[in-house]
């Protein structure tokens, strides 16, 4: 709990100028309902940046603010550990200097005024402590450090339990394997190890003579270990207990989900999906974490001008608003931060989901579940009848959904919904070869979004470089296929150096790089005359749109991401 009232609260942020009081009343009630802190609501609405309320409240605090990943070096682990990792993340504090000859410590918190975890502090130092008002990314960057010597000594906790796990596995019985410690431990300290890397999928994946762990962070997969052959059927076993599989099959793909609690007192919920391969069973797991708060489209990487279209488009009461990209692109993040700003109390918001990767308060959320049969088509059916303003399909795949999903907005809903497609032009044919009649389709699409995930560069080690010949070639090539050939070619470009913080890998997290197709008066021609994507995708940059090409270029001039991150997954 913050040690801010309500009321004083709002008269910062309101004499800001950047809420009313109408906003504030409607962050108080979404705050009640959801669960989350009213500063949460606010960030997470978009109404004020996360960097600049600090600075609104750093005057009544009266203390001075921290921006730890400003400071780019990381933190001395002695400093860090000498507050308790699961304390420190439950107060929400990082201690991140500590000068002995002084015995005086720095102290970065979301709450100055919490008094009782500052004299915890002090009496654990034993000294003095100044204390520093930060913000919620700030905070992260600190206490992702505590994470770092997990990776120490991985390696040799993994070791240590393979050691065990075979002699186990000798017994020949794999469900007393799969219960036993050495292969709890083993797994449990590869999900530990892959949340704190910040990966975003585990794959377990069996070789002739080894099981080859492979994370994928940042969008990149990469080799984390090998494990020996003869523990991977355990190993999968304790992966299927977990996930409420059957161990006994191994000849058809499955299905499933289990929670998982960290050292560190956090949880995530894990999306398992076994497949029969040649030399066994790959394992899949896709890590799905909670939000501290809910996600902007500034968080996403959309621009300025494309978070204008997007709320002028979800404002009407009805039609279709499309995200389209490849599997792991974000699609389903861009939707529910979408749902985030329209879910209000005034508004019932059902969605049809194949799996549900979030809890969303107050959104009444269905599975697709075929055991049960309950399919995007019949689930989508059933929905309608459960009075709903705003529909949210996790996919339009087939003939059937897309149909029905036409129908939907055509008769008075906002429907969101994703779809797999190259580019933003191509979703209407797209759905035209799905058996959806072009005059309906003129009718109920409003917008579609486009989007890729490239990787940050580590605000750590960035360097700026001068563009080469052969890069300058190649973007001018790549302007001209996407269609914005008036944008400038960048001619100072960055590139992260490597360094500690990214585990010299030059990047650190993502973001993304977005298109915005609007279907104007003159799009709706083209569609009721069923004209091919190049000609819808000339006409939408007469128009004014701005390619995924061109949004990334955006974001390489500012530094945020690469060249190449740009060029590798835009392929025209």
């Amino acid at each position: 709990m913050m040690h801010i009232t309500p009321d004083k609260l709002k008269s910062i942020v309101v004499e800001s100028g950047l809420v009313t009081d109408d906003e504030f009343a409607v962050a108080v009630e979404e705050a009640r309902r959801s669960g989350h802190t009213i500063q949460n609501v606010l960030i997470g609405r978009g109404k004020i940046p996360e960097d600049y309320f600090a600075e609104l409240l750093s005057p009544y605090y009266g203390v001075p603010i921290i921006n730890l990943k400003k400071e780019g070096e990381p933190i001395d682990p002695e400093v860090l550990e000498l507050i308790p990792e699961v304390y420190a993340k439950s107060k929400n504090i990082v201690l991140f200097a500590y000068d002995k000859v002084e015995n005086r410590a720095k102290l970065a918190m979301l709450d100055p005024f919490d008094y009782e975890t500052i004299e915890y502090v002090r009496a654990r130092v034993g000294g003095w402590v100044d204390v520093y008002l930060t913000a919620f990314p700030s905070l992260r960057f600190g206490l992702k450090q505590y994470k770092k010597k997990v990776g120490i000594n991985f390696d040799q906790i993994i070791s240590e339990n393979v050691e065990q796990s075979l002699a186990i596995t000798g017994e020949g019985d794999v469900t007393k394997g799969a219960t036993a410690v050495p292969i709890v431990s083993i797994l449990d300290n590869i999900i530990d190890h892959a949340a704190s890397l910040n990966s975003s999928d585990i794959h377990f994946e069996p070789l002739d003579k080894e099981l080859l762990v492979r994370f994928r962070i940042d969008g990149i997969m990469q080799e984390i270990v090998s494990l020996p052959k003869a523990i991977a059927p355990v190993l999968v076993a304790r992966v299927k207990i977990l996930a409420g599989m059957q161990i006994d099959e191994h000849r058809t793909p499955q299905d499933g989900r289990f929670h998982f609690d960290m050292d560190d007192g956090a949880s995530i919920d894990i999306r398992v999906n076994i497949m029969p391969v040649f030399h066994g069973e790959k394992v899949e797991m896709r890590i799905l974490k909670g939000s501290a708060r809910p996600l902007t489209l500034k968080d996403l990487g959309v621009s300025d001008e494309g978070i204008e279209i997007l709320f002028n488009e979800i404002r009407k009461p009805h039609g279709m608003v499309l995200v389209t990209g490849p599997t792991g692109h974000g699609k389903t993040t861009t939707l529910y931060a979408i749902l985030q700003i329209l879910n209000t109390p005034t508004v019932n918001i059902t969605t049809i989901e194949d799996p549900i990767e979030y809890e969303f308060p107050r959104v009444n959320q269905t599975q697709v579940n075929l055991k049960s049969g309950i399919t995007f088509a019949n689930g989508l059916r059933a929905l309608l009848r459960q009075n709903p303003d705003i529909i949210m399909i996790g996919e339009i795949r087939d003939n059937e959904t897309a149909e029905i999903a036409v129908h939907a907005a055509l008769t008075g809903h906002l429907v969101l919904s994703s779809l797999h497609t190259n580019d933003a032009t191509s979703a209407l044919p797209r759905l035209l070869d799905m058996g959806a009649q072009a005059f309906l389709l003129s009718s109920t699409v409003n917008l579609v979004i486009a989007q890729r995930l490239v990787r940050r560069i580590c605000a750590s080690c960035t360097e700026s470089y001068s563009a080469s010949p052969e890069i300058v070639r190649l973007i001018k090539a790549q302007m001209e296929l996407s269609g914005n050939v008036s944008h400038n070619v960048p001619t100072t470009l960055y590139r992260g150096k490597g360094c500690k913080v990214c585990g010299n890998s030059g990047f650190q997290g993502q973001i993304g790089i977005f298109e915005f197709f609007i279907i104007t008066d003159t799009i709706r021609e083209f569609i009721l005359r069923e004209a091919n994507v190049n000609e819808i995708r000339k006409r939408a940059i007469e128009d004014g749109m701005t390619s995924m090409f061109a949004d990334g270029l955006n974001k390489v001039e500012r530094g945020t991401t690469t060249i190449e991150e740009i060029l590798r997954v835009v392929k025209e």
